[in-house]
């Protein structure tokens, strides 16, 4: 991208970051545009499924359009629609933050999300109920509770995602990245029980590389793969260290992770203090004896190396996954900045409109 050393400029200095430092500047029009354009349909959506919290549509909605401005609006939708999906997750796992009156158990939460892992590995073709020992911890099932619309949602996603003809390819790539993302969650969650409990936290290494699967861009990454990926030529060929395509496109999208998490912790960190939650300020205050300004300083400073570090892999890639590679890299710049400013359900269509 031209304008990479104009935004990493702009990222290195967090005063200067607002909502939009992460999207190429002659790209801004046309996302603004477009993320406005696909926000009625999104709304729609989410008016079905009261598990779906409609301030987040916004800053979705805007995401996704800044990571893939000039894929079919279709595909921007469907990828709304799967990050709206796990922050719905996200919210059930959440037991400070999450729905109203509904607490879930620790065993209720891992029979939820190993019953979403085995629907995603259905390919949708499968529903929650035929997971009748996992559902049975539930004492009562409706069509209304959040944790059974997630799961009717979620099949409905995977049986669109599959008629794309990339998702012959890549589908089983996307089912592992959310396996991965789905784990790493309930990691968190473990985490933070066992903070409560004995006042430890994970080591800042143990911390990120779990973080950068829970923040979950690799796994819509990976599904915008399923969607926007091509074929690749039977004459590439790898370089090491990657052994194959796969532990290519996993180095990509773990290391927009990385850069990604850092990001969210900085916007995220006085929240996730008050809840008891592992943050990688937090634990850098607590390992290192620092203060929580020169832990900010520490992780913009990684942040910023995973920026630079990411371009080697995306520079690997095939030529049939150019467009892709651009999607992760726009996704990463995207998200690094916005964390900068605000957090993505603090904002809303009114806003969105004003950014024109």
């Amino acid at each position: 991208m031209a304008s990479d050393l104009e935004q990493q400029q702009t990222l290195k200095n967090a005063l200067a970051v607002s909502e939009l430092s992460g999207i190429p500047t002659v790209d801004r029009a046309h996302v603004l545009q477009t993320a406005l354009s696909i926000y009625p349909e999104v709304e729609n959506w989410v008016a079905q499924f009261p598990a779906f919290l409609p301030q987040r549509i916004a800053g979705v909605c805007l995401a996704l359009t800044a990571t893939a401005p000039y894929a079919k609006p279709s595909v921007i939708v469907k990828a709304s629609i799967l990050s709206l999906i796990i922050c719905a997750v996200d919210d059930l796992l959440d037991i400070t933050e999450g729905f109203v009156n509904i607490r879930l158990t620790v065993e209720q939460m891992e029979a939820m999300l190993t019953l979403y892992v085995k629907l995603v590995q259905s390919g949708g073709n499968s529903t929650y109920r035929d997971y009748p020992d996992l559902i049975q911890i539930f004492p009562a099932i409706n069509e209304s509770q959040p944790w059974v619309q997630i799961a009717n949602v979620l099949t409905k996603f995977c049986r669109e995602l599959q008629k794309f003809p990339a998702a012959a390819i890549y589908y089983g790539i996307f089912a592992k990245h959310f396996k991965l993302g789905l784990e790493a969650m309930l990691t968190e969650l473990y985490w933070s029980q066992a903070f409560k409990e004995t006042g430890n936290y994970p080591t800042y290494e143990q911390y990120l590389l779990n973080g950068r699967k829970s923040i979950a861009a690799p796994l819509v990454q990976s599904s915008l793969l399923a969607m926007v990926g091509e074929p690749v030529d039977s004459e590439f060929s790898l370089k090491p260290p990657y052994s194959n395509l796969e532990t290519l496109i996993d180095e990509v999208m773990l290391t927009c992770g990385s850069s990604i998490r850092l990001a969210n912790d900085i916007c995220s960190f006085e929240r996730e203090r008050q809840a008891q939650k592992p943050n990688s300020l937090l634990i850098l205050m607590l390992t290192q004896s620092c203060s929580q300004k020169e832990a900010e300083a520490i992780v913009l400073k990684e942040m910023d190396t995973y920026l630079q570090k990411m371009e080697e892999p995306i520079s690997l890639l095939p030529f049939s996954l150019s467009t892709w590679g651009d999607c992760t890299r726009r996704m990463t710049w995207f998200s690094c900045a916005w964390y900068q400013t605000r957090e993505f359900h603090d904002f809303t269509k009114q806003m969105l409109a004003a950014l024109r």
